[in-house]
């Protein structure tokens, strides 16, 4: 198996018999954790082994070969920083929101947890791509460039994740309508947060954006997340990739707001080329939908959508644009917390409503959808999304303790009891 996984042609033809030959040189372990995995899948059923090609056989030997032995065929155990260790994020299905309104076939929904990237957002993804791009045109210097970005809070702590990994100064502009977490999480991460008035919008940051680099002059760097075209290449490049295998080639749609247009973008042009009938459906807010010939005006769910259709949101690929309410929104976000113990952001909420609906449509029977969970839940808490939670939080009652109590299994070792019991310390043990 591990012979044919990495000499087999095109044409299904064995192009290398032996690890001689081939270069390769598996240990007996790997090969070992290869035949019980196989010999075990195929006991149980042969069909799931019945493969299209050379690369779905790939996807399921690789699947079956990590769950018996983790780290053989994955990514470095030990990243060379924060940075390198962006992106890889494991997909869930979801099993119990909409479930009592669908019917039994409707088809699966899978949501890809963006939020377990380092930064706890799928914009670490493009800031790293965007950085890399910058530095292979010799556009930025480490300790010689500021990058300086408007952002809703998550392509800002991407960036201050991003830039302190490898050395260089943010400047982050962020009207103030959204959440005080995020603008704390920035300057965590030593990022300069300016931050502009509501009252004045996007444009008003923009405004704001512009002065700064204005000031800077060839020290700014400005990665202008919606029309750099690195921000569509990443997930061209990883998170649609990362799909594909995860679904060992079974995907059928995607259900997503497109913010920035990068991964909406990028997934689908990646997704489609594997399966022709894919399908791109993108999530707008109820309250302001471009794509339906509305105003621009503010709404609720926070990176959804921007006050304006983004060069990177490649419409020509889109085949459906479905609206969401807010309500819909934060009732759907608090049932992944709920129901499947998933805390993420309102965006996510809306995302995962939108794919449930399609997912009753009976043409979607038997498929898979697949939809972006792109923040965590923490950035939200000052929101409508859980400022009554917080509120309930501060005001819970505290406690009454019966001292008269006696607590059972109680744990007291200190040093005495140790050395009373005979505790034998390593020779050079100390304390410093």
């Amino acid at each position: 198996a591990y012979i044919y996984l990495h000499n087999t042609n095109s044409m299904g033809n064995v192009t290398s018999a032996s690890t001689e030959e081939s270069g390769l040189e598996p240990t007996p372990k790997q090969l070992n954790m290869v035949f019980k995995a196989l010999k075990k899948e195929f006991e149980h059923s042969s069909a799931m082994w019945q493969v299209r090609d050379k690369e779905q056989l790939m996807m399921k030997l690789r699947t079956k070969f990590q769950k018996e032995y983790p780290s053989a065929m994955g990514a470095p155990t030990i990243d060379s920083d924060i940075a390198a260790s962006i992106g890889r994020t494991k997909l869930v299905r979801i099993n119990r929101v909409g479930a009592t309104h669908r019917h039994s076939n409707r088809a699966e929904v899978v949501a890809k947890l963006e939020f377990t990237n380092p930064g706890l957002s799928v914009k670490d993804r493009i800031a790293i791509a965007m950085l890399e791009d910058a530095e292979a045109n010799g556009l930025v210097s480490p300790g010689l460039t500021t990058i300086v970005d408007v952002t809703s809070g998550n392509t800002g702590i991407a960036w201050g994740m991003v830039a302190a990994a490898k050395g260089y100064q943010t400047i982050q502009v962020i009207p103030e309508s959204f959440s005080m977490e995020r603008r704390a999480l920035m300057l965590a991460l030593g990022v300069e947060v300016v931050v502009t008035p509501a009252a004045l919008g996007l444009g008003g940051a923009l405004k704001k954006y512009q002065e700064i680099l204005d000031i800077l002059g060839d020290r700014g760097f400005a990665p202008r997340q919606f029309d750099n075209p690195a921000n569509v290449q990443a997930h061209f490049t990883t998170t649609g990739p990362e799909i594909w295998e995860q679904c060992e080639g079974k995907i059928d749609a995607i259900v997503t707001g497109y913010g920035t247009g990068g991964s909406i973008s990028g997934i689908t042009s990646y997704l489609r080329k594997k399966n022709p009938n894919f399908i791109a459906i993108a999530v707008e807010p109820m309250d302001t939908s471009l794509l339906h010939g509305d105003d621009p005006k503010p709404h609720a769910l926070q990176g959804l959508s921007p006050p304006f259709i983004p060069t990177n949101a490649k419409v020509e690929l889109f085949d459906e644009v479905i609206r969401c309410s807010t309500k819909d929104a934060l009732d759907t976000t608090k049932e992944l917390a709920e129901m499947e113990g998933i805390a993420a952001g309102i965006s996510a909420g809306a995302n995962v409503w939108a794919a449930c609906q399609v997912a009753e449509r009976p043409e979607m029977e038997g498929k898979r959808i697949v939809t972006i969970l792109p923040s965590a839940a923490e950035r939200y808490l000052s929101t409508n999304l859980y400022a009554d939670l917080m509120d309930q939080a501060k005001n819970l009652n505290i406690a009454r303790v019966d001292d008269s109590v006696e607590v059972k299994d109680v744990m007291q070792r200190n040093l005495t009891s140790l050395q009373e019991d005979g505790t034998k310390f390593r020779p050079n043990f100390h304390i410093t």
